[in-house]
Formats: C-alpha cells, structure tokens, sequence
C-alpha cells in the first residue's frame, strides 16, 4: 500500500479548499513513502466511483478521496468493485463526517494529512441497500429528508447549524410511515417518523445513538420511534439517553440483514424517502445487508 496512490478530491468540500488540501496529502505521502500519486478532481456525480472502480487494473495499490460523507461513500462504491481491493483512506471534509469520527481522523485538515504519516490497515464493513453501497448511516423520516435537502451555501458558511436550521422546520411537519421490518424471523409492524439504520457508533455527529458499534462488528444497527407524533420523538430522544435497550417508545435490534417496507395493511400509497449517508437512497422496498471486513481502511495509529 502507499506506493501507487489514486487521490480522489471534491474540489466543493472543506469550504472550497479541497484541492488545496489534496496537493498538501500529495506532498506527505511522497516524502513519507515515497509514493508515487495521481491526483483527480470530480466534476460530476459519479466520478469517484467511476475512478475508484477502475483503481487496480490501473495500478494503484491505494486509493485516497478527500470530501464529505457523499465523497466518501463515491469512492468506496468503487473501490469495493476491484480484485483485488487497493487500500481505502480519506480525509474528511464534510459538515458532519461520521465515519471520518467513527475511525479517529482528525476533523482539522491538516492534522488529518498529518495523520497518514502514521497509518495502518483494519477492517471496514459495508453495507448494501438495494443495489447501493452505505458506509454510515441509512435513514427514514422527515428529518433526514430535510437533510438531502441543505444547501451546499448553507453547510460551507454555517457548518452543522445548516442542518439545525432545516430539521426545525422538519420536526414540526413529520408524519407517521407504516413499516414492516423483517430481520431474521421476526417481522415488526410499526409506524414512526424516524427510522435509523447504522454501521458504526457516530450518527449526525453523536456517539451516543449506538455506543457499541464499531467499525468491524459486522452488524447493521437499527433503531426506530414508536409513534408519528413530535411528541413520540422527544420521548424517544430521552429514553435512548437513558438505556440501549428496547422500550416502549423505540424498537432497537441489531443483525446482519433487514427488510423494510411499506405495511402492505395500511393504505398509505405515497412514496417516502429515504437517505443514504446523506444523499437520496431508493425508494421501499429495501433490502438491507452488511459485508464484514469488506475493505481494508487506513486507520490512524
């Protein structure tokens, strides 16, 4: 590893500053390794993915991405395609950056490239949804929805708070969707305005959702509120503060395998959306699988 490096950049991320960040990468990989890299600014979406999947038959043992959450997931959908599989790393730039917290790389730019003077390879588990690829979280529910919809503007000049803004608005006009989620051999019916599906123990930014979760566990997370009322949310809210278990106002499972889709009893017929780390996921029905130790990622020692 390290010696072939594809770098892949989101030039809008880190408040426009990503190239900047990636040439200053360049310079500690190859005067730590002595790497040889390539660096490529996406334009469109899609890029990534496209670039990564074509990481080895190209030569490179190692891929790099630097960007948020939605770079992120790009660049493994790729790099998941190869055989064999070059290294995964990235340096996280996003508003929120889940895994990036999840694996320990610094929030701070530099110090994260500062980072990859000292990394090793450990296991990453994937998830797949339908026929996509996620790395963090996979979510239901008006708030995740307001989610997809923040501006770009927004996340760069007001962070984190650009997402508050949205989910206010959002937490006061959710609705209730009618679900029946499978998982082994159970099958739950339940409506809720929230429902989350993680791979690790950082959701939105908190590490107290699935303080258990790790990076190679090869378990899917879920959790769900009981009810479709705001009211159903902030008790659900208070009781995950205070225990991890199940309780009257959350399910919480966790397996290798879910099936959710929309209570064929009800006589809801709407679309409803879902989120994948971010960005706008397929539509119910959803088949919901984890591959343990599906890559290898370059984790800070």
């Amino acid at each position: 590893m390290l010696k072939q490096v594809l770098i892949i950049a989101n030039p809008g991320s880190g408040k426009n500053m990503a190239e900047t960040y990636a040439k200053q990468l360049q310079d500690t990989l190859e005067s730590t390794y002595g790497a040889t890299t390539t660096l490529r600014l996406t334009t469109k979406e899609g890029d990534a993915t496209q670039w990564a999947s074509k990481a080895t038959a190209e030569g490179f043992d190692t891929v790099i991405c630097l960007g948020g959450d939605g770079t992120v997931n790009e660049t493994i959908q790729g790099v998941v395609n190869n055989d064999p599989q070059p290294s995964f790393g990235f340096v996280p730039l996003g508003t929120v950056n889940d895994l990036g917290r999840a694996i320990g790389y610094s929030l701070v730019p530099e110090e994260a490239i500062e980072q990859f003077k000292h990394v090793q390879e450990t296991p990453l588990d994937v998830g797949f949804v339908n026929d996509k690829v996620f790395i963090n979280v996979l979510a239901i529910g008006a708030i995740p929805e307001s989610v997809m919809a923040t501006e770009s503007e927004d996340k760069n000049s007001l962070g984190a708070f650009a997402y508050v803004k949205d989910a206010v608005g959002a937490f006061f006009a959710q609705e209730g969707y009618p679900l029946l989620i499978s998982h082994e051999h159970d099958v739950t019916a339940i409506e809720t305005n929230l429902l989350v599906i993680a791979l690790t123990n950082s959701v939105g930014g908190f590490e107290t959702l699935f303080p258990d979760a790790t990076i190679d566990d090869g378990l899917l997370h879920l959790v769900a509120v009981k009810g479709a009322k705001p009211y159903d949310l902030v008790k659900a809210v208070f009781e995950r503060g205070i225990t991890q278990e199940e309780s009257d106002s959350l399910l919480v499972v966790s397996g290798k395998k879910f099936t959710i889709e929309v209570d064929p009893t009800s006589d809801y017929r709407k679309d409803i959306p879902t989120n994948i780390d971010g960005d706008s996921g397929p539509q119910l029905p959803l088949d919901i699988t984890v591959k343990a130790g599906a890559i290898q990622v370059l984790k800070p020692k």
